[in-house]
């Protein structure tokens, strides 16, 4: 009867170990691989729209949107890769000292629990803020950029200057070197704006959008290659036939990843080129963002040569040589302000 019992004992002991290590291993598989298998309920939607043959951002010009966000990142390559440019409306790319660029993500959707690297701002940030009416999001300045925001009140998030409650809405991660580490969250700075009393609207304006499916015209363009002064800086667009969209990738024909780990994707890729002057021996930038000047406005492979036009308190335009707007695809743009005079080759 002992030897019964023990065998019986001994089978149960045995299937159960089977079944324990069946549920244990997803989550041996998580700690040993280091890769994310956790997804929110819309990254899973997103990823079956895709396996179905959706187009990435089907619906995107549905989303609820309310007051932008205008978060000035870090794009060199201590800062990569960013959180929060995935779910950006706009990514305004600009030059800043020593050839390096700088990134204001447009954020007026999605929740972001992880936003950053957080950097400081330049006068030309101050006025996309303005032009967004959006909240300006940064650390610290350019003196000029200061001195703007103080005189014209623009809403904005300072974590060096602007005080206990609002510097409590960023954190330094220890595993990166400053000034490379300092994020936040949209939730946070949405939080401490209304304690702020910061007014919830207006939402960004918005630009023309067609579908997908809309034919473009125009010449082909399946890359695009802007020559930003310093190495690093260079950026290179790639169009992806199949999916519809433009793919980032950095000077060294990388992947451009998000925080995520996911490749960079947009629907529009727009150069915008400028005049622009030194305001001092430092190297900074003064860039003639009003007024007109030349675009090139990539959709769907294809480019159009337009023009961008703004007068000082309005929104950038985008126009054909009758004067006629140029519509965009729905989904994110990518918009790569130019000195006059780089070199872009497409």
């Amino acid at each position: 009867m002992k030897n019964k019992q023990a065998v019986f004992w001994g089978i149960c002991f045995f299937v159960l170990s089977i079944l324990l290590g069946l549920a244990l291993k997803p989550i041996v598989h998580f700690f040993s691989s280091g890769e994310n298998v956790f997804f929110r309920e819309s990254e899973i939607t997103e990823m079956e729209d895709l396996q179905q043959g959706e187009y990435l951002f089907k619906g995107w010009q549905k989303k609820n949107r309310q007051r932008a966000l205008v978060v000035i990142l870090d794009n060199t390559v201590y800062g990569r890769p960013q959180a929060g440019l995935e779910k950006a409306d706009v990514i305004v790319e600009f030059p800043v000292e020593g050839g390096l660029t700088r990134l204001a993500a447009i954020i007026s959707t999605d929740n972001l629990d992880l936003l950053g690297p957080i950097r400081s701002a330049r006068s030309y940030f101050v006025d996309l803020a303005k032009e967004y009416r959006g909240i300006l999001i940064h650390a610290g300045g350019s003196t000029e950029a200061l001195q703007k925001i103080a005189a014209e009140q623009v809403d904005h998030f300072d974590e060096i200057y602007g005080g206990t409650q609002v510097s409590g809405c960023f954190w330094r991660f220890p595993d990166r070197e400053r000034p490379y580490n300092l994020f936040t969250s949209s939730d946070v700075l949405r939080q401490t704006a209304k304690k702020l009393n910061l007014p919830r609207s207006p939402q960004p304006p918005k630009r023309t959008m067609l579908t997908s499916e809309t034919e473009i015209k125009g010449e082909n363009a399946k890359t695009i290659t802007v020559f930003y002064a310093h190495k690093d800086s260079m950026a290179n667009f790639v169009y992806q036939q199949e999916r519809q969209v433009f793919e980032r990738f950095t000077a060294d024909n990388e992947p451009y990843l998000t925080y995520a780990g996911e490749h960079l994707q947009v629907a529009n890729v727009i150069v915008q080129i400028v005049p622009y002057c030194y305001t001092d021996g430092d190297g900074h930038l003064q860039l003639i963002m009003h007024g007109e000047g030349q675009a090139l406005i990539f959709r769907q492979g294809k480019v159009v040569e337009g023009v961008w036009r703004k007068k000082p308190d309005g929104f950038t335009e985008f126009v054909d040589s009758h004067g006629k707007t140029i519509p965009l695809i729905e989904g994110p743009t990518w918009i790569s302000v130019v000195p006059r005079g780089m070199r872009i080759d497409y």
